[in-house]
């Protein structure tokens, strides 16, 4: 099907009576992916190629993730045990994670299935007084989407899914989709509800790339054995004039059979009249067929991933550049990490709440709201880096949830029969309020020493966290930027210019101990700069 076909008139109108006919004028709607239409096994031929299959699963495994929580719709008691009781279901499915890897294939695919199995079972949970029989979620089987077709009803004209019965042979309507997680990338209106995966941008470059590498094979064994050239006096005839027409070609066909037999068997035997020689190649067509090969590999990473960090080296080598298209793959991942996270809180969650909402009446839960299934953020952020703006933000008055500070640093939350540590060490620039360095005036003369002080009104604990801040610029513990924005978030009576003015006073100051240790191993004339910055 051609969704947008050639021919005149507006676009508008083609597009309008295009879509029309797609959805009104056949029994079913055609998948309007090209890359299926082009070639149904696409998505196998892709996993083929080594630098698209691992960027498809990196992709697929930072969105699925490894870790995953149930979260309440409040913090209100019974909220909070309907959360409990619903992450407890769900962590008996047996092949959750896998099942999660499946589901993110709806990013190429366009869409995934998964059908839910579960059964009865006889479990007190936490907080109930009598065991009773809830629905368990036990695993979730994939279904591909090519077994899935959007189709109309003969009767009611309406249009509705069916499903293809491997063991009937035949479509069936799907009465039960409320059994299925359903994913969809990209559900626009011109993709007819199938989705629009990433298979039609990867099979552009997977197309071409098949060709290119048969070439490039063809080059190798060109360039690698040599070509042979051979001046055949046999092709010219008595009289001295060219052998043409049939005679010709015969000789010549007989000459490239026999030369190729002695090219296998390392030798070549000729008649003296005749020359034969080896032609090298000098390998130029061979680079080029490589370099296009290498921006055919880059291109689909960058189709997949938003950048070629996680798999190939960026170019130039540069850490920011790498944290730069860390970073446009993680704003990607996010996205489809939230998308999958609302099919699973509406589809399993869904599921979940319908087959027991007798059970939760019965144990006091019949007003809970329905809880949010989340992966976890699968990218791990600096944890020195998150534990000293925790610090700081808490050091400001500013109240934090415990369950965030526990994922940006990388620890696990411990449970009630965990063993602690339930000491509070001090944090590396946080230990003492007297270091030398003071507000008022070993940050320079921008803030006015300790009338500038007064002017904002800032009273012992904010100026403590102030120190903090201040002291976590000065000791690389904390960006410069970062800091700014904090200090101008947690005071708002402290101005844009006095906040730039501290840190970067901060920035350039250098802590005695760490300037002490710094001379020793400089020369002469840092030593000098050392002595006249201090």
């Amino acid at each position: 099907m051609r969704l947008f076909p050639t021919g005149t008139g507006s676009a508008y109108s083609r597009y309008a009576n295009d879509l029309s006919s797609a959805l009104m004028q056949r029994d079913w709607v055609y998948d309007p992916s090209f890359a299926l239409q082009s070639d149904w096994a696409i998505y196998e031929k892709v996993l083929r190629d080594p630098i698209a299959a691992h960027a498809i699963r990196f992709r697929q495994h930072l969105v699925a993730g490894h870790e995953w929580r149930v979260e309440p719709s409040s913090e209100e008691e019974i909220d909070q045990t309907m959360s409990t009781i619903v992450e407890g279901l769900i962590d008996n499915i047996q092949n959750f994670t896998d099942a999660r890897l499946c589901l993110a294939n709806a990013i190429f695919r366009g869409s995934s299935y998964a059908f839910i199995e579960g059964q009865r079972i006889l479990i007190q949970m936490p907080g109930d007084s009598i065991a009773r029989s809830w629905w368990v979620p036990l695993r979730l089987v994939d279904v591909d989407r090519r077994r899935f077709r959007l189709a109309r009803d003969l009767e009611t004209k309406e249009l509705g899914w069916q499903l293809w019965s491997v063991e009937r042979q035949d479509w069936e309507p799907l009465d039960n989709p409320q059994w299925f997680v359903r994913s969809v990338f990209q559900d626009t209106e011109d993709s007819l509800g199938y989705g629009r995966g990433m298979l039609d941008t990867l099979y552009y470059f997977q197309a071409n790339k098949a060709r290119v590498l048969r070439d490039a094979m063809s080059a190798s064994a060109r360039f690698g054995k040599g070509m042979v050239l051979a001046a055949v006096d046999q092709l010219r005839g008595p009289d001295g004039r060219p052998v043409s027409g049939e005679d010709g070609s015969t000789v010549v066909d007989a000459w490239k059979t026999e030369l190729a037999r002695m090219s296998a068997e390392h030798a070549i035997v000729h008649d003296s009249r005749d020359k034969v020689s080896i032609v090298q190649g000098i390998g130029e067509g061979f680079n080029i067929l490589t370099k296009l090969i290498d921006y055919l590999d880059a291109a689909q990473v960058t189709a997949v991933l938003g950048s070629t960090v996680a798999t190939m080296k960026p170019e130039g080598g540069s850490f920011a550049l790498a944290k730069e298209q860390a970073d446009s793959t993680e704003a990607l991942v996010q996205a489809d990490r939230e998308r999958l996270s609302e099919d699973i809180t509406r589809d399993l969650i869904g599921l979940i709440i319908s087959m027991n909402r007798a059970q939760f009446k019965d144990a006091g839960l019949a007003g809970a709201k329905k809880p949010r299934f989340r992966i976890h953020q699968a990218k791990a952020s600096d944890p020195t880096e998150q534990a000293n703006i925790a610090a700081v933000l808490l050091a400001a008055g500013i109240d934090l949830r415990k369950d965030e500070v526990y994922e940006k640093t990388g620890y696990t939350m411990p449970g009630e029969d965990d063993e602690t540590y339930s000491s509070r060490p001090s944090i590396p620039g946080f230990e003492s309020l007297d270091s030398g360095l003071d507000i008022g005036g070993d940050l320079g003369g921008d803030l006015g020493g300790a009338d500038k002080l007064s002017d904002v009104a800032l009273n012992g604990a904010q100026v403590t966290a102030l120190q903090g801040i201040v002291q976590a610029v000065s000791l690389n513990q904390l960006p410069a930027s970062a800091a700014k924005e904090l200090v101008t978030v947690a005071f708002p009576q402290i101005d844009e210019a006095t906040a730039q003015a501290m840190v970067d006073s901060a920035s350039a100051f250098v802590p005695d101990s760490e300037a002490k240790g710094f001379k020793a191993k400089q020369n002469g004339t840092l030593k000098r700069f050392l002595k006249e910055s201090l």
